[in-house]
């Protein structure tokens, strides 16, 4: 992305920490490490959270922001959804305005997640990025996932590192962002920063990587004077780009509780007995969910949007043979190969615990997520016909590595 100043940012204690801790242009200690110190950070962004973000208001970032104000009226929240726009600004003070929001908190390495819906129209940017800069009494660091609304199937990575960028990466996705909600992520490391969408990992950096810790930070924004990135804006409002939620995950609980990292307390997978996951498919993020919230035997197990919801809750038993049943925090039941059948293409289900083998699972690492083979069948649980939508059937299938066959676990505390 081309130079961008930053927004006015309120300057709180972790500012000042950072100010006094943080000096430009050196690069010898690694200050990623003392960001927030939590395990996992969600924003639901059902509502406006005062006392963990803001809404930017009142200001321009001047550049090629300088057609453009942020105001807290941009900033909405309506059916579960946030909602950035881009308006007339009602205050005259720019021909535009847009809506900008970030988290009051500052965040080092981890893997950041957005399920974001950005904002198809030519000379305009949709966004979910880090950023700390001097306005916060640091160097100007920052990581970036980027929508240029001229062409909604790409979407762009870039970084700074003490204030120098030029590292833009267009990524083709092979489905028009603008039209559904998809996942985007991106895990930053001391060494890497790695994009991931829909759970699949697209593209990696390795050169000059940040390491000063940032706020969280999404906006909708027109572009000025940058027609040859953007193409020119045309003026049009009422635009608007949807955030239907984002989180924070340290790289510890990423590492140890979806790669697979030792567990004192849990298996050689990292697993943890007894605990309740989500677990949701490396192809598109979506959840393992009991279909109209049935509590009965024969129910069916399906794919859905997180909701964080009950019934997309599931409690590992490990078993005394070392597999595992896998079963629902809400009805009680577990997850059951209909029939008990060894036959690919056989429905999953939920059923009362049995003991028998249909309903044990062998949970394995493969690379960043895990497959889940049936005891009986040898079979993989599996997304039937690879794919994407809400109430996707779940069934078994041959193993064969696809990420419809791969699955991720994400703990609840």
């Amino acid at each position: 992305m081309l130079k961008k100043k930053m927004s006015k940012a309120v300057k709180g204690l972790a500012a000042m920490i950072l100010a006094a801790a943080c000096i430009a242009n050196t690069g010898v200690t690694v200050y990623a490490a003392n960001g927030y110190r939590g395990d996992y950070y969600g924003l639901d962004l059902d509502y406006h959270e005062s006392a963990r973000c803001e809404k930017a208001d009142g200001w321009s970032n001047g550049d090629m922001f300088r057609n453009c104000t942020w105001r807290a009226g941009n900033v909405n929240f309506n059916n579960g959804k946030m909602q950035l726009s881009i308006t007339h600004d009602p205050y005259g003070k720019t021909p535009y305005a847009g809506g900008e929001y970030r988290t009051n908190e500052y965040f080092g390495y981890g893997r950041y997640d957005v399920r974001m819906k950005p904002i198809k129209n030519d000379g305009v940017v949709s966004s979910f990025f880090t950023y700390t800069g001097p306005s916060d009494g640091t160097r100007w660091d920052e990581i970036d996932i980027e929508f240029l609304g001229k062409n909604t199937t790409q979407v762009q990575f870039n970084y700074y590192t003490n204030g120098v960028g030029n590292h833009e990466y267009l990524y083709n996705l092979g489905f028009d962002a603008s039209q559904s909600f998809h996942t985007y992520s991106f895990i930053w490391e001391q060494n890497k920063i790695t994009w991931c969408v829909d759970g699949k990992a697209v593209y990696t950096a390795t050169k000059d990587i940040p390491i000063t810790p940032g706020k969280i930070m999404m906006n909708a924004w027109p572009g000025v004077g940058v027609d040859s990135w953007l193409k020119p804006y045309n003026g049009r409002t009422g635009l608007v780009a949807e955030y239907d939620w984002a989180s924070y995950t340290s790289l510890s609980k990423y590492y140890g509780s979806i790669q697979g990292g030792s567990s004192s307390s849990g298996s050689e997978s990292g697993l943890v007995n007894g605990k309740t996951y989500f677990i949701n498919s490396k192809l598109n993020s979506k959840c393992l969910d009991i279909a109209y919230w049935s509590k009965d035997a024969g129910a069916n197990i399906q794919q859905w949007d997180y909701l964080n919801q009950a019934n997309q809750q599931w409690i590992l038993e490990q078993q005394s043979n070392g597999y595992y049943v896998i079963k629902s925090a809400y009805s009680g039941k577990v997850l059951d190969v209909a029939w008990a059948s060894k036959s690919s293409g056989a429905n999953i289900q939920q059923w009362d615990k049995n003991g028998g083998a249909q309903q044990q699972w062998k949970i394995e690492p493969v690379g960043d997520a895990f497959r889940i083979i049936n005891v009986n069948s040898g079979k993989a649980l599996d997304i039937a016909g690879g794919s994407w939508e809400n109430s996707g059937n779940i069934q078994q299938w041959d193993y064969y590595g696809g990420s419809n066959q791969l699955w991720y676990f994400t703990k609840l505390k």
